[in-house]
């Protein structure tokens, strides 16, 4: 049996990496670091490898031409890494840049949210991966004929990271919150948080449930399937109709969360690429790493 993307091409590889690098160039494009100057020091809390900086740094880091030259120098690696340019060094550029940028700009929350951590994962890698490539293609290596292609393999890695999240989500939830978390409206509660005291929430529909009951049961028995899906989330990667299944069940799921819930995982949603086939063309033939 072969696993999903056993055969994957070069260009479904560049069409993978394409579309995470975007990501990261939306993200950083439409943040506004240089506002973190506005925010009082004493709200904020080093996260991620910022914790291993000397306190002296803080001053520099929340500078504002340091906070304006990190986001052009940024969003010009990431753009390199999306045309291709130079991919060993624009790509660990890239990631060094996004990763201190999303500790800083998650320094105000005392922590990096997983919808930033799996598409920074991704990118991290696709990075890994292209220096052990190149690698084995210089010492001369070969793979065995029933051996998956490289391509195959970092995309079914990411996959399996995208897989791993949703199940520890699932995990998490059960052991923690069962029975409560099914039972009770937990749900219906962040719905009307969010729609009342969230800024500028999408919609405003959570405030809904409280004129239409209907919903709010709606959500109380889709929760138990949703976390079902979560914990069975390693089927997609030998399964064809499960992940058919899988992308039936979420994506109407993330997208009443957007404006139910307020809370949208869209750069996650973006990974949904790695869903479908992305297997070789038969008049394509296998391009060995540049090197």
């Amino acid at each position: 049996m072969k696993l999903l993307h056993h055969d994957a091409p070069p260009s479904a590889l560049r069409l993978v990496r394409i579309v995470v690098f975007s990501v990261w160039f939306l993200r950083v494009a439409f943040k506004p670091l240089h506002d973190l100057v506005f925010i009082p020091p004493s709200l904020y809390e080093a996260v991620g490898v910022l914790r291993f900086l000397p306190p002296s740094t803080e001053r520099l880091l929340h500078n504002s031409a340091f906070l304006y030259g990190l986001k052009g120098v940024t969003l010009l690696s990431i753009a390199l890494v999306i045309g291709g340019v130079a991919l060993r060094f624009t790509m660990v550029a890239a990631c060094i840049c996004v990763t201190l940028f999303a500790s800083l700009w998650r320094g105000f929350a005392g922590h990096i949210d997983h919808e930033s951590v799996l598409i920074l994962y991704a990118g991290y890698l696709m990075t890994i991966f292209l220096f052990a490539d190149r690698r084995v293609a210089a010492t001369g290596e070969r793979r065995p004929p029933d051996a998956p292609t490289p391509a195959g393999v970092q995309l079914l890695s990411i996959l399996a990271v995208l897989c791993f999240v949703y199940t520890m989500v699932g995990v998490f939830r059960t052991v923690r919150g069962t029975p409560g978390v099914y039972t009770s409206d937990s749900l219906m509660f962040w719905a009307l948080r969010n729609a009342y005291e969230t800024v500028d929430p999408t919609g405003h529909f959570g405030k809904y449930i409280i004129d239409y009951p209907i919903l709010g049961q709606m959500l109380r028995a889709g929760y138990p399937v949703i976390t079902l899906f979560e914990l069975t989330a390693f089927m997609v990667l030998f399964s064809r109709w499960y992940r058919y299944a899988f992308l039936v069940v979420m994506v109407p799921f993330h997208i009443l969360s957007l404006f139910v819930l307020d809370v949208f995982f869209w750069e996650n949603m973006a990974l949904y690429i790695l869903f479908f086939d992305l297997g070789r063309n038969r008049r394509e033939p296998e391009i060995p790493p540049p090197q």
